[in-house]
């Protein structure tokens, strides 16, 4: 009998020390120990029931760490029906696109829009593959594509190799014109509905759309 008890004991303590280390469906995880986070906007509202936050983060976050961080925002603020959480990346616009979401309504859901830090590392692997031809640069962009960028030269004729955070990858040929602000990149045969890039003096790759709006910029790697 006393080995039943014992075996009970035993077996709702554990029940208990897993469910401890979730939050709804999701298995926390410790956040990195140089992670970092500002509160760049705070859209609480009382009268409409929730709470809206968008955090600048330092880092990537695995779903388990988004988690517990999610978990810590949500009993910093007064209880609310609602609870919303945008996640954007330093260096990343507010307004033009975010990271992750965690949101609590009421259950939380976890969305990682952009890539996760395993698929860079399964992109930068491919991207890092010997490129038959001169490498002009290699950029990777976070903000609307999350994918990585490699222009070169073969033949006496320019190309950009894409690969995306699933691990497919694209080749489009190239035209170049030089500008006062570095070199000007089109799309041989039209490209997506007139977009084009400047390699910049900074080294950085600035991608345009028809209109000759700078949207995003992508970041030179090595």
């Amino acid at each position: 009998m006393k080995n039943l008890i014992f075996t009970i004991f035993t077996t709702l303590f554990l029940l208990v020390s897993c469910d401890g280390g979730k939050i709804g469906k999701y298995q926390k995880e410790p956040l990195p120990d140089n992670f970092s986070y500002n509160i760049i906007e705070d859209k609480s509202s009382d009268a409409l029931e929730k709470n809206q936050l968008t955090l600048e983060i330092n880092q990537k976050l695995t779903e388990g760490q988004i988690a517990t961080l999610a978990e810590e925002l949500l009993k910093s603020k007064n209880n609310q029906r609602r609870f919303y959480i945008f996640y954007i990346l330093s260096g990343m616009k507010n307004g033009s696109s975010t990271w992750a979401t965690s949101h609590f309504d009421p259950e939380l859901d976890i969305q990682i829009i952009g890539s996760t830090s395993k698929e860079d590392e399964n992109s930068n692997k491919i991207s890092s593959e010997q490129i038959d031809g001169e490498v002009i640069g290699k950029w990777i962009e976070e903000q609307y594509t999350s994918s990585n960028y490699i222009i070169y030269i073969k033949e006496n004729r320019t190309f950009l190799k894409t690969t995306f955070k699933n691990g497919q990858t694209s080749k489009e040929e190239l035209t170049d014109l030089k500008v006062q602000n570095g070199v000007k990149y089109f799309y041989k045969e039209g490209g997506f509905n007139g977009e084009y890039f400047i390699l910049n003096l900074s080294g950085d790759l600035e991608f345009y759309n028809s209109e000759n709006k700078n949207f995003t910029t992508a970041s030179k790697t090595k």
